[in-house]
């Protein structure tokens, strides 16, 4: 500090050098290889919250890669569908290059996934969305047969409609994710059949447009479902598919992935109660036997 400048100007000096500290550390954050940039899918909507959970997931893995393999940067890309998703995951030039959806043998060809489920399997336990007025229909369903008697909503791209389908459960398919919402309000058809762990936003956020949608009471279908984190196949998409092994790996067995799945979940698991719900069990014929189904520590079971 020079000797002769005076105390208004040595304050005025010193703040502005304090001032600079914050900015020449939003510089040193810009300064991330670009391997460790992961532009992940938006939502598709508002009030759209079914990945949430996941993005924290993500976020833990990389936090505790961070002294490896150093700083990262996790943003969302723009609004897309779930088919533009994997065709922007492709594309050479920059835009997503990390997603987090189910598998299927089809998208395992086209990118690398890290499989560790995120959701445990989760999302493969069903319950439905109905008109409160019909859970009578509902209750008297005992049987695969009996359910096949009802119509099923599902997004015209989703991988399920083929599950449903394989399974002789009828499906009408919509063109938008929203756009369900209202055709199942509008008596389209019968039930929109909801992962359990995007079930109980989604009543939450569309009970205020329609005071009657209600999640039917007794059923639980399931089929398998792993969501992994998924990269593409270039030597980047490579590199961070490693550190997010890398990362899921330590989430497991230090407990972190538990943790954070009953934060998220347990209140929910508890509440749909799907323990004591009849549950129906269909195939799903998307997936390779490429999966880690032997390794019971990943996987989420109800039980009695």
């Amino acid at each position: 500090m020079p000797m002769g400048l005076p105390r208004l100007g040595r304050v005025c000096l010193c703040l502005l050098v304090a001032g600079l500290a914050p900015l020449g550390a939003l510089h040193a954050t810009d300064d991330i290889a670009p391997q460790w940039r992961f532009v992940h899918n938006a939502p598709e909507t508002e009030g759209d919250q079914r990945y949430a959970y996941h993005w924290r997931v993500l976020r833990a893995a990389l936090e505790v890669t961070r002294s490896k393999y150093g700083d990262y940067r996790l943003e969302p890309g723009r609004p897309m569908s779930e088919k533009l998703q994997v065709i922007d995951m492709q594309r050479p030039q920059v835009g997503l290059n990390t997603l987090v959806l189910d598998a299927t043998q089809t998208l395992e060809e086209a990118l690398l996934p890290v499989k560790i489920p995120v959701d445990k399997g989760l999302l493969g336990y069903r319950v439905f969305l109905i008109q409160a007025a019909d859970q009578p229909r509902f209750a008297g369903v005992q049987s695969l047969e009996q359910l096949r008697q009802l119509r099923f909503g599902q997004q015209r791209e989703w991988s399920d409609v083929a599950v449903y389908q394989v399974a002789g459960l009828p499906v009408v398919t919509g063109s938008s994710y929203e756009g369900l919402f209202h055709m199942l309000m509008l008596r389209r058809f019968d039930a929109f059949g909801r992962g359990v762990s995007e079930v109980s936003g989604e009543l939450a956020h569309w009970r205020k447009k329609y005071p009657q949608m209600a999640i039917e009471s007794e059923l639980l279908l399931y089929y398998p479902l792993p969501v992994y984190f998924w990269f593409a196949r270039t030597d980047e998409g490579r590199i961070r598919a490693r550190r997010v092994e890398e990362g899921m790996h330590t989430l497991m067995a230090d407990g972190t992935l538990d943790r954070l799945f009953a934060e998220e979940y347990a209140a929910t698991i508890e509440q749909l109660g799907l323990d004591r719900r009849r549950m129906l069990m269909i195939a799903n014929p998307h997936l390779s036997s490429n999966h880690p189904f032997d390794k019971a520590a990943y996987w989420f079971t109800p039980t009695p």
